[in-house]
């Protein structure tokens, strides 16, 4: 089975995708694997509802283990199953807090062995200076992912008016990239990630 990783910085959007991406593929009730930076796995039955309010939140890195789950997309007259990761945040450097580090090394360690990467980058605060800003993480990111194939950016929050502008400048910058554009509330490009996944299996 493949398995599709979903990365970037803190506070993009990424948990929001992954649960309304699963949602929007099916998915009621979910079984969900964490697994922490020692390899300890704990698996949970969330609904789609109860998932949301325990695993989404506007702190950064409140995502700190890997979080697995497995879909089903449609194809031709059956259909395709895979491995979605969720990830903990990455940042520019080393940082000072230890969970976070570790945090970091099991995304990576986990974006080596996936075969697809969805790489999120929020749109909307490509102009500001926060911690979920375009920064020096995203352009390695970029280029790893080109260096490996079957890899695109989701441009997220592209609901908002800051997010249309951001959307443009990163056609720009990464123009060798494919960038789709999306919205993990208001599930823009679902379709679009669907069938970038679904031609990669």
């Amino acid at each position: 089975m493949k398995c599709c990783i979903l990365l970037g910085k803190p506070n993009v959007g990424k948990t929001s995708f992954f649960l309304n991406f699963a949602e929007y593929l099916g998915i009621t009730k979910c079984i969900l694997e964490f697994i922490d930076y020692q390899g300890m796995k704990t698996v949970k039955n969330y609904s789609l509802s109860m998932a949301k309010s325990h695993l989404i939140s506007p702190s950064p890195f409140h995502t700190r283990d890997i979080c697995k789950l497995t879909l089903y997309i449609p194809i031709y007259k059956g259909h395709s199953e895979f491995l979605l990761y969720d990830t903990g945040g990455l940042i520019d450097g080393i940082s000072k807090d230890e969970g976070i580090r570790k945090s970091m090394a099991e995304t990576l360690k986990y974006l080596y062995d996936s075969q697809i990467i969805l790489h999120m980058i929020d749109a909307s605060s490509i102009y500001k200076n926060q911690i979920n800003t375009l920064s020096e993480i995203d352009y390695q990111l970029n280029q790893y992912g080109r260096s490996r194939g079957c890899y695109c950016i989701l441009a997220n929050k592209v609901d908002l008016k800051e997010g249309v502008g951001g959307l443009e400048l990163l056609k720009k910058e990464f123009k060798d990239t494919y960038v789709i554009p999306t919205s993990s509330i208001k599930r823009i490009g679902f379709k679009e990630v669907k069938k970038f996944v679904s031609r990669n299996l």
